[in-house]
């Protein structure tokens, strides 16, 4: 019985183990898609976003450029090397750590789903302050590529959220770019962009230099019924998902001693 169970790909214990993975919390969420495409347009729904006539409170943070960066700068000079996502959110393995092995796709974690890891009260709390402050917020990091780090194609798990960028630090020598669905945008520093990122997306980088942006995933404007489900799911995640992501973060990224 043990040799079957580890030789034989479709036996129960394998099985088992890929309906786990297959109904994470992170997967499952795409099962309510259908239900929020009443509202979004399904296959015909936008891939970038206005965000004065969507969710202007977030030009607080555009406002707040100088601030941002200031902070980030500082969680760099903490950190010699930050971890990289998947070693924080093991379910994003598959777009952060299956290209370029040797090269990080790096983040801070801000706010989970209400929950903050030590660091970013220490190290970013203008940042935190700012971003708490915004309606609807989800989770909000400091998102870096490595010098030549690419991140290959993926999907969004959940169309209840649209993703904000707001470029910290974008190279000068071959610039990266980011493409959503057959769109490709140019990032530019201190110019923001809101996109739906469960539209195929992937970052092409040849870079030689650090790429950095502060991303905050923040609710999607949807009927008020709509909004109920989406907000009974981010319970779900404040409860299940969330504390799992906040302690690896503190273990991983503590506060710098003396702060």
């Amino acid at each position: 019985m043990l040799t079957l169970q580890k030789t034989d790909p479709n036996g129960l214990i394998p099985t088992l183990r890929r309906w786990r993975r297959n109904m994470s919390l992170y997967k499952s969420g795409a099962l309510l898609n259908p239900l929020f495409d009443l509202h979004t347009g399904g296959a015909s729904r936008p891939v970038f976003h206005d965000i004065d006539r969507e969710m202007p409170a977030l030009r607080r943070i555009d406002a707040a450029y100088d601030t941002i960066r200031g902070e980030f700068d500082q969680v760099l000079a903490a950190y010699e090397r930050l971890p990289s996502y998947h070693s924080i959110d093991t379910d994003v393995i598959h777009s952060s750590g299956r290209l370029q092995r040797d090269r990080r796709w790096s983040v801070f974690m801000l706010t989970c789903f209400g929950r903050v890891p030590q660091a970013a009260r220490t190290l970013a709390p203008r940042t935190l302050e700012l971003v708490r402050d915004i309606p609807g917020v989800y989770q909000a990091m400091f998102s870096i590529l490595e010098p030549g780090k690419s991140v290959r194609a993926h999907e969004g798990p959940s169309r209840m959220y649209l993703r904000y960028h707001l470029p910290l630090r974008v190279p000068t020598v071959r610039p990266p770019h980011i493409r959503v669905k057959d769109r490709i945008h140019q990032w530019k520093e201190r110019e923001s962009v809101l996109f739906d990122d469960s539209w195929d997306h992937e970052v092409v980088n040849d870079s030689p230099e650090l790429r950095a942006i502060l991303m905050i995933d923040v609710a999607r404007p949807m009927p008020a019924p709509l909004r109920m489900v989406a907000k009974g799911m981010a319970t779900m995640a404040s409860l299940h998902y969330a504390p799992r992501i906040v302690r690896t973060m503190d273990a991983l990224v503590p506060p710098p001693p003396g702060r």
